[in-house]
């Protein structure tokens, strides 16, 4: 670097005395108030699952296309991401988008055209999102909520420590005693590595306490708790001979919490008695698991029971929640209580039973392999699948919303309402038993009630059908005998409900109803030359089985920036301007959002350095390999880069792909004196762009922006040694690397690319930079710079931005 002013040993270079530093750069005592941990990144990486449903017209094999802006405009080249999902098939996608983002907007459109937009809350960094077009039927919006299950507090430091088989007792804290480490509950650890089989006595009568399971507890006899939770970490696992859920306050935590990775089995009944169970891993009972009295059961993990005439039994207004799956020998739902099933949750069992003022909401699958029965009042909301062996409503009222499907072999209704609703299909081998069936629609289109075997006679049945419904009886005759027509249509009651041999209604194929009812093939919705399921209008390049989307960073039309001090693994200037590249990385992906090839635009902005600077940037999570070529490369040497054929780096095993070996061949000029850094000096650089082609496509995920490591090569005029890389925070040297450089104490213990203040040599910016003058340092130009970096990120996230008070402008460079 040309603009050398630091301290080292008490010895002041004089060169450029007039240099601004921030941190100070003393590397033995370090003065800056820059977190330890503070990555330097301005952007975050959001997973998104883009979930599409069931259009009424649409098939659900026809590809949706979802697009993600940055803007609402839609239009103005802040297209981030592509992609395409089905009803069942979300577009996964991890985004890259800058920290200060408080909003993106998610476009689908469908296959005839019609477009559906919706604008999201960056809350988090995994986002779910359910698009305006994915209804099964207006009567099913307000029901397929998904629900959130309750946390539970994680210390990073617990109050005791279990690491034997000593006896131990889980106490609450007393009347004025507190946590040492601020948690609210007394926490209690059983380690990592510890195999505890003592009982553990869980009797507690003092505050709330919570027993934490990272190693395994093992005990024959049942597992009493009063006034304690136990929370099985993940890689934790308890084992007993029963549970019984005591005293437990309703403000408590979830008596019972299993984590992801975490197990739980009891070879004797589990009784879940008023208070709140969660599971996110694995448990098993080799009896009831009995959850009663209010207490509410939250499952997205796996629940097991395999013992003949056992299973899980929720009664006495006791509430379940599942997104998990369930499978057990017997399923009962009693006593006022209630069940959603809710997206993703699956319920396998032999017999199914409800009854007394009971509702299930199913927005998934059940399968009774048995029988379903549902008596006394029972309620049932099916949104999407149902099957069983045998159907037998005694005294309920079921709801069959658009898209769904109830199957069985036998039916059996007494009295009983069933409520059928547009796009709905209830489907059976044989009808044996009728009495009191009062089947109905409202509404405008319709709906099928079919019979493929045997069906008992109407006459007599105290029933009625009306509504848009067409009841299909495949054996049906004309006449009044056996099977005969005026056995059955005196029932029709209003003149719209239909009786036929022959189904004569379409009902729309859906990714619940598995096409039952589908009986006319939609006619083709799209033009596709390539063949690969996206329509011309959305595909990419539709002459092009290989590329369909593409996804930008930062956006279509926007640029990002990599700026870099030189000077590592000593400190400089921080003008920041050593090297700024500006980039934009496109990637195109193929129908199943596979990435197929890669485009890099970039434009070397400024190079305010005396040394010769190469620049690469490794794929992290690829191998060079699989690289087929690398188009529009302009290699000129074999130094500090030697590139092999496909275009990587010869010699490495992960892919290295070199940009240039020179600032020089980036912008065509023998030689150079700091370009674009000295006031009333510039030069118009050219914008420049590869093309990686992959011989295997590649998971989106293995190339996002935390993937791309772009890194520089730094040269004394006249050598080209390849050893002295400079990465961003967070990122790791090649394999290439000189590891002496590394040997230094004045380089941050657990971030070599980090001063051991906390100070940086290299950023990203997801925008292009408008870098400060030469010598004058980042903090000075940008007002808010340092309370960004002081603050871990926190404050101000959006400090490179031009608004009132954050900036000097008459320390910024710019094109007069």
């Amino acid at each position: 670097m040309k603009k050398v002013a630091f301290i080292i040993f008490g010895l002041t270079v004089s060169l450029l005395t007039s240099c601004v530093k921030f941190p100070a750069p003393n590397p033995t005592e370090p003065t800056s108030k820059i977190p330890s941990g503070f990555n330097w990144k301005t952007v975050q990486e959001l997973n998104l699952s883009v979930q599409v449903g069931t259009v009424n017209g649409i098939a659900d094999s026809y590809i949706r296309v979802v697009k993600i802006y940055s803007s609402p405009l839609l239009k103005d080249g802040s297209l981030m991401a592509s992609g395409a999902a089905k009803p069942g098939s979300p577009l996964n996608v991890r985004l890259t988008v800058p920290t200060a983002m408080k909003t993106i907007y998610v476009e689908e459109i469908l296959p005839n055209g019609s477009r559906n937009t919706k604008s999201v809350e960056i809350t988090g960094t995994s986002l779910t999102i359910t698009t305006a077009a994915s209804v099964k039927s207006s009567g099913a919006i307000s029901a397929n909520a998904p629900f959130i299950s309750p946390t539970i507090p994680l210390p990073t430091n617990y109050d005791v420590e279990i690491t034997n088989n000593n006896s131990v007792s889980v106490l609450g804290f007393g009347a004025g005693e507190s946590s040492a480490y601020g948690n609210t509950y007394k926490s209690y650890l059983l380690k990592e590595g510890v195999n505890r089989t003592a009982v553990i006595d869980l009797g507690n009568w003092k505050q709330h306490a919570i027993l934490y399971v990272k190693g395994e507890y093992t005990i024959s006899g049942r597992m009493d708790l009063d006034k304690v939770s136990v929370v099985v970490l993940p890689g934790g696992k308890v084992t007993v001979g029963g549970i019984r859920v005591g005293v437990i306050d309703a403000a408590s935590p979830p008596a019972i919490y299993v984590m992801p990775g975490g197990e739980l089995y009891s070879s004797k009944v589990a009784n879940i008695y008023n208070c709140k169970f969660v599971n996110k891993g694995s448990v098993e009972i080799n009896d009831n698991l009995d959850v009663n009295n209010s207490s509410i059961f939250y499952n997205e993990g796996d629940v097991t029971i395999n013992r003949s005439g056992r299973g899980l039994l929720i009664t006495n207004f006791a509430q379940m929640f599942n997104s998990g799956e369930v499978n057990v020998k017997k399923f009962d739902i009693t006593s006022n209580s209630s069940l959603l099933n809710d997206t993703g949750g699956r319920i396998i069992t032999a017999t199914y039973y409800q009854t007394n003022g009971t509702i299930v909401t199913n927005n998934h699958e059940i399968v009774a392999t048995t029988s379903f029965t549902t008596t006394s009042t029972a309620v049932v909301h099916n949104y999407c699948n149902i099957t069983t062996n045998l159907t037998d409503y005694q005294g309920s009222t079921i709801n069959l919303y658009g898209g769904s499907l109830w199957q069985s072999q036998s039916f059996k209704v007494n009295l009983t309402n069933i409520n059928m609703f547009a796009g709905s299909m209830f489907l059976t081998t044989n009808f044996t038993d009728i009495w009191g069936m009062n089947l109905s629609s409202s509404s405008a289109d319709y709906s099928v009630f079919k019979v493929t075997g045997s069906m008992k006679t109407f006459v007599s049945s105290g029933s009625q059908i009306s509504g848009r419904i067409e009841v299909v009886y495949s054996n049906l005759v004309d006449g009044s005998g056996t099977n005969g027509r005026g056995t059955y249509e005196h029932l029709f009651t209003d003149g719209l409900s239909l009786l036929n041999k022959n189904q004569t209604k379409n009902i729309v194929a859906t990714s619940c109803n598995n096409g039952a009812g589908q009986i006319v093939a939609p006619p083709p919705a799209i033009v596709d030359n390539d063949g690969d399921g996206v329509q011309e209008s959305e595909d990419f390049d539709d002459n092009d089985p290989n590329v369909a989307f593409v996804s930008y960073f930062p956006s279509e039309t926007g640029w990002g920036s990599y700026a870099f001090e030189d000077l590592y693994p000593w400190k400089g200037d921080y003008d920041m301007n050593d090297l700024v590249l500006a980039f934009r990385k496109i990637t195109y992906t193929n129908s199943s959002n596979m990435v197929t090839k890669v485009g890099v635009k970039y434009n070397v902005r400024a190079a305010g350095s005396n040394y010769t600077i190469a620049s690469a940037f490794q794929l992290d999570n690829v191998n060079a390999s699989n690289i087929a070529s690398v188009e529009g490369q302009e290699i000129v040497g074999s130094a500090p880069f030697n590139i092999a054929t496909n275009g990587t780096e010869q010699g490495v095993t992960l892919a290295v792909i070199p940009l240039f070996n020179k600032v020089n061949d980036a912008i065509g000029m023998s030689s150079f004196t700091f370009l674009n850094t000295m006031e009333g000096a510039h030069l118009m650089t050219p914008t420049k762009e590869i093309t990686i082609r992959f011989t295997t496509p590649v998971q989106p995920s293995s190339l996002n922006m935390d993937k791309m490591n772009f890194f520089i090569v730094v040269n004394n005029k006249g050598e080209s040694l390849r050893g002295k890389e400079v990465h961003l925070p967070t990122f790791s040297a090649t394999s290439k690397v000189d590891n002496s450089l590394f040997a230094g104490k004045q380089l941050h213990p657990t971030d070599k690319y980090k001063f051991i203040d906390g100070m940086m040599w290299g950023i990203m910016l997801p925008v292009v930079f408008e870098y400060p003058f030469e010598f004058k340092s980042v903090n000075s130009a940008y007002l808010k710079f340092q309370a960004w970096a002081e603050s871990g990120g926190v404050e101000y996230p959006d400090w490179y931005v031009n608004l009132p008070d954050y900036r000097n402008d008459s320390l910024i460079y710019s094109v007069e």
